[in-house]
């Protein structure tokens, strides 16, 4: 029961520290923010462009690359979070009924 607990303690501070570094990349200040921040790039609707010739340089791309990685990451640390919470509360229920 204590591995479980030190396991969600470390899975929500890497949580954390994971939100934060995907608010700090912000591929378009006009549409994301502290709400949506957990969207993958994509999800967004684009602005119409001028020109089909019309491309986001190399750098947004690769920072929109780098924040979907990180939101995949989180969402697999989320799903551990919840197997973990799962696994102490059934733990903590048989220590109670036993």
């Amino acid at each position: 029961m204590i591995k479980a607990i030190l396991i969600l303690i470390c899975l929500c501070f890497l949580a954390n520290y994971i939100i934060l570094h995907i608010k700090a990349i912000s591929t378009d200040k006009e549409i994301e923010n502290d709400q949506n921040f957990w969207m993958f790039t994509y999800d967004f609707k684009e602005k119409k462009r001028e020109s089909i010739f019309d491309r986001e340089s190399e750098n947004i791309i690769k920072e929109k690359n780098k924040k979907n990685k990180l939101i995949v990451i989180l969402y697999f640390v989320t799903v551990l979070i919840f197997i973990y919470a799962m696994y102490f509360f059934t733990k903590l229920i048989f220590l109670i009924l036993n």
